[in-house]
């Protein structure tokens, strides 16, 4: 017996819409790609590498539930990957790269490289949940395949892309993305800033969580979605703000939640001249609206 009503329905249907979602963004995301623009696991950033962790780690999740006959699970755990992990993670970080980087960028070609591992993996699993949609996505990227996606076998996902490194330091850096967003909406709210592109951010974590999991200021920036990063060592956030720190902005960190995770972000609006093309805040734009080095470099290079 199956319970049904209107807020079941509504739920199935929010389900649905966000996976479809997910599909629609990659196939317009891989638009034009081949094989020649692969990138070699090896020779990926660490984000790619870690999202291909989760991916190698549902993988063997979704096997246990096909086996065990636990459908619920199965599907639960394809939406979960497909809205936390993806969506509101790793596609909203790499948006900057597909759409500002040249189209010869590593970076770029490594996250076109994993779209397209992920692209043929979830299809695959949706196959048996979503009949006409995963047959839909299918033949929507490959119009002239013959053959249906439900002839296709289990996808190939390499058990040793598991990593449990990777594993530990992206947990670090996702609760420090959440801490930040704690702090950014704060500041939104009070008309400080309003794009997580106009903060330049410092970074408070405890010495222990530094020292094991050394991180390039870069990567915090590109995680966050902020200008510019820095990270300090603190040896402890039990008792009050670091010094520096905005006292107000650690108020909400302690109320958040987050508090016993060992990051702490605190934000400043920033000084620099917002990229035309990017729309990032960098030193190297004379004004508003005129182009950063890398935009500069894609357009007129």
């Amino acid at each position: 017996d199956h319970r049904i009503g209107k807020e079941i329905l509504s739920g199935v249907s929010d389900q649905y819409r966000k996976l479809r979602n997910t599909f629609r963004y990659m196939l317009g995301a891989l638009e034009g790609f081949s094989d020649a623009e692969k990138v070699p696991v090896a020779e990926m950033p660490e984000l790619e590498r870690y999202v291909l962790h989760l991916l190698a780690d549902m993988d063997a999740k979704l096997k246990t539930a096909v086996n065990d006959f636990d459908f619920n699970t199965y599907v639960r755990l394809i939406t979960d990957f497909a809205n936390n992990d993806l969506s509101a993670f790793f596609f909203d970080i790499r948006k900057d790269s597909l759409y500002c980087d040249a189209v010869t960028s590593p970076k770029r070609m490594a996250y076109r490289t994993v779209l397209d591992i992920l692209f043929h993996a979830l299809v695959r699993y949706a196959a048996p949940v979503l009949v006409f949609t995963a047959e839909e996505v299918w033949q929507t990227r490959f119009p002239d395949e013959e053959t249906s996606v439900h002839f296709l076998d289990w996808p190939e996902v390499d058990a040793g892309w598991a990593d449990e490194s990777l594993e530990s330091k992206f947990e670090y850096l996702r609760f420090a993305r959440e801490s930040s967003n704690t702090t950014l909406e704060y500041l939104r709210r009070n008309k400080v800033v309003g794009s997580s592109l106009e903060a330049t951010s410092q970074f408070f974590s405890v010495a222990d969580i530094v020292e094991l999991l050394p991180i390039d200021a870069n990567v915090l920036s590109e995680i966050a979605i902020v200008s510019a990063a820095t990270m300090e060592r603190v040896v402890s956030l039990d008792e009050g703000p670091p010094p520096l720190a905005d006292p107000e902005q650690f108020a909400v960190f302690k109320a958040s939640g987050f508090a016993d995770k060992g990051v702490f972000v605190t934000h400043e609006r920033t000084t620099h001249h917002k990229c035309g093309r990017c729309w990032r805040h960098l030193p190297e734009v004379s004004e508003d609206g005129a182009l950063c080095d890398r935009c500069e470099a894609v357009v007129n290079g």
